[in-house]
């Protein structure tokens, strides 16, 4: 479609009298994509009013996820996140959302004056996020009027919620169900994929091969479409970028294709989850995507981060350690190459190491609120050191990143638990959003 036509134009000898400024230019770096890179030209249509070969690209999409429409954003599932629950909570304004949601969420809520609630969250034995405590957003749900449910599925670590489920509960309590699918692009290559939702947004280049930030809003409930479109070419740049798109359609072109990748896939993942390991573990779960390698160090005498560092040392970059484990991200274009090396690595490294029992724990509990996130925003702060803030308000979002999911938000009461939390996760070197240990509260009137 969209790199056929572009194929066809560029040979055509047309001079760019037009932006980009780059101009196709032979002077810059060859390894980056000047040559393809233009904007809404004639014949090449507008991503945030489809006329012609984007309405074909997102019709193809909405058929590879079993949806009524799909939207395709150049800006992330941040974008897509930030219209879909503007264009459903404008007169309803009462949202529940899963604790662990990503900050674009918290963003919206803030941005649309939203008044919160959360759901309680599960953790497995390594502390990384399970699931939703279902009792709990059953009683929610009856106890209170939801415009929306925003739930993440699946996790960042591959958990998986029982969506059936949910949905069935969202009908009955006629609240719209928004779906956090970020991570969960190559889903309908497996077994996995599950399609009940009102909307979802997945990022395509997190787990295939569309380039970042390459994502799509997944529309089911079509009384929404017209004004989350209207909310994308909001929060969407109005310069998408054409080298992003064509990556897209280069994904969608070849997605038939992707079966086979996926079943080399597998055969990898299951040599893998064989691997005979004394100290360290790969976690395995009937509710989990097992393309998401989580490795234990729960009984091993290392922490997550000692474990990232470990792998280094052999050339392997993973994409997230905690005190507990560490992250890997496999897709459909690793190689057999690269599994041989973290096989190779992971038994040298399972070596060294010795056993080592763990009795900690970490509440993840949700904080007292004192004031709705966009009443906190708009108080009078200042900075205060962590230990110093127990019982004080908090003024900012303190996100453990990545994910970029909050520990605490703005107008939540700091308590002894939390504050035990950010503690715990500054000593075990846990990327926090505090500098220099200070942490913005609200001043009191």
């Amino acid at each position: 479609m969209l790199n056929e036509k572009l194929d066809l134009y560029l040979n055509e000898g047309y001079y760019p009298f037009h932006m980009p400024g780059s101009k196709r230019s032979k002077i810059l770096r060859s390894d980056l994509p000047y040559r393809r890179d233009l904007t809404e030209i004639y014949g090449f249509d507008n991503l945030n009013d489809p006329e012609d070969i984007f309405i074909q690209m997102e019709e193809r999409l909405a058929q590879i996820y079993r949806v009524n429409k799909a939207i395709i954003s150049t800006n992330g599932s941040t974008s897509g996140i930030l219209s879909t629950i503007r264009a459903l909570c404008r007169d309803n304004k009462n949202i529940l959302i899963q604790r662990s949601s990503h900050k674009s969420v918290y963003n919206a809520c803030e941005l649309d004056l939203l008044n919160v609630s959360y759901i309680n969250i599960v953790t497995d034995e390594q502390l990384a996020i399970r699931g939703i405590d279902y009792e709990d957003l059953e009683k929610k749900l009856k106890d209170k009027n939801y415009q929306a449910l925003v739930l993440t599925s699946p996790s960042y670590e591959g958990y998986l919620l029982n969506l059936k489920r949910i949905y069935k509960l969202c009908r009955e309590n006629n609240t719209k169900l928004i779906l956090d699918m970020a991570h969960g692009s190559h889903l309908p290559l497996t077994n996995l994929y599950d399609n009940s939702f009102d909307v979802a947004i997945t990022s395509f280049h997190k787990n295939l091969s569309a380039l970042t930030p390459s994502a799509a809003v997944l529309i089911n409930d079509m009384e929404y479409f017209n004004e989350i479109k209207r909310n994308m070419a909001i929060f969407q740049t109005s310069s998408p970028s054409y080298v992003i798109l064509q990556s897209i359609d280069e994904m969608i072109e070849k997605f038939e294709s992707f079966d086979e990748l996926y079943k080399k896939l597998e055969n990898n993942l299951d040599d893998l989850y064989k691997l005979k390991l004394d100290n360290i573990k790969l976690i395995e779960d009937s509710k989990k995507d097992k393309t998401k390698l989580l490795i234990s160090t729960k009984n091993a005498n290392i922490s997550g981060s000692d474990l990232e560092k470990l792998l280094r040392e052999d050339k392997i970059e993973i994409e997230m350690s905690y005190p507990d484990y560490v992250l890997l991200i496999s897709t459909i274009f690793d190689t057999e190459d690269g599994f041989n090396r973290i096989k190779k690595s992971l038994r040298r490294i399972d070596g060294l190491l010795g056993s080592k029992s763990k009795s900690y724990s970490l509440e993840l509990q949700i904080p007292q609120k004192k004031l709705e996130i966009y009443e906190a925003i708009n108080c009078k702060k200042k900075y205060v050191k962590v230990e110093d803030s127990l019982g004080k308000t908090a003024g900012e979002f303190v996100y453990a990143y990545p994910p970029g999911s909050p520990i605490i938000a703005p107008g939540e009461i700091i308590d002894a638990e939390i504050l035990a939390t950010i503690t715990y996760m500054l000593d075990n070197n846990i990327h926090l959003n505090i500098k220099d240990e200070y942490i913005s509260v609200i001043i009191d009137k």
